[in-house]
């Protein structure tokens, strides 16, 4: 499964690239993490490229004709490495760089002479690339896609770019749960498992992904967590209910609450919040009566969860 992509970057007016090729290693594990090479139509891709990691960036630059007055620019779009002390490299000893090339500068200047150049840039992708903080701690988690590699001609004029897709950590982590979960829901239905629990799994899962695609990528995880299951019903009816859809509600329910609480606090509207946070303390009182007269447990999980939400609403 591809969970990284890359995008094509502007092509020059004669219809050839000029960065033609390119690849991407983790600075810690040396691991390839993608590699792109528009001449043979090679395209790998590893693992995805994470917000706070340190990368190594091996590209072509092809240039077809020599403007001997003309200069390009090489930008890179990265924080600078730890792991190294500086933003620069290069391979092809000919590339006539400016008098004032320094490789410690997200920046480089060489003159358009024709040939083809081998430059690697180490750089730091920025760690909050993919965040946008709401309240009290709450952050959006959103995959972007990142312009890391621009080249531009003398008079500015973009000439080609890279552009990569980034995600972070807690991206990367729904869509480890999300995999399993698919995975398992696949097994369910050829195990012709209870029909009415597939489609409860079905429901909790694209709720999930609805979660993650407005960036609450947290709370898409913990509902992948909570509809974990180590024995599947095989049948419909109260056992089926009580054992595995309460649960999955009640922590559901908490979470829509807790996001509801940070939303509208952040805008001043506490009485709502205060509201809603009392009807959900009320029906889970219910569930949790209920509950416990099958299974202690489970009684004893939703009880935990409905203190918590009286803490809250205090």
């Amino acid at each position: 499964m591809i969970i990284a992509t890359s995008i094509p970057g502007a092509v020059a007016v004669d219809g050839e690239r000029w960065i033609v090729s390119y690849t991407v290693v983790d600075l810690t594990s040396k691991q390839l993490v993608l590699e792109r090479d528009y001449e043979t139509g090679k395209f790998i891709v590893n693992i995805p490229m994470l917000a706070g990691e340190e990368y190594n960036i091996t590209l072509i630059v092809y240039v077809g004709l020599t403007a001997a007055y003309a200069e390009l620019d090489l930008t890179v779009d990265l924080s600078h490495a730890d792991a190294i002390d500086r933003y620069w490299e290069i391979h092809t000893t000919n590339l006539s760089l400016s008098e004032d090339y320094n490789p410690n500068t997200p920046m480089i200047t060489f003159n358009q002479v024709k040939g083809r150049y081998t430059i690697s840039t180490y750089g730091r992708v920025p760690s909050d690339l993919t965040m946008t903080d709401l309240a009290r701690g709450l952050a959006l988690h959103k995959p972007v896609n990142h312009t890391i590699l621009r080249l531009k001609g003398p008079d500015g004029s973009l000439l080609d770019e890279v552009t990569l897709n980034i995600i972070d950590s807690e991206i990367d982590s729904y869509r480890l749960y999300l995999a399993q979960r698919k995975e398992n829901l696949d097994g369910f239905i050829q195990e012709q498992v209870d029909p009415a629990f597939t489609d409860l799994f079905t429901s909790l899962i694209a709720l999930a992904e609805e979660q993650a695609e407005d960036g609450f990528v947290q709370t898409a995880r913990t509902i992948l967590e909570t509809i974990e299951v180590e024995i599947t019903p095989v049948r419909t009816g109260p056992t089926m209910f009580e054992q595995y859809f309460l649960p999955a509600v009640g922590g559901l329910g908490l979470l829509v609450v807790l996001l509801g609480v940070l939303y509208f606090r952040s805008r001043g509207k506490s009485a709502f919040t205060s509201m809603v946070v009392e009807d959900q303390i009320r029906e889970l009182e219910g569930l949790t009566l209920r509950a416990s007269r099958t299974d202690r447990s489970l009684g004893a999980k939703l009880q935990e969860i409905n203190d918590k939400l009286k803490e809250l609403e205090r």
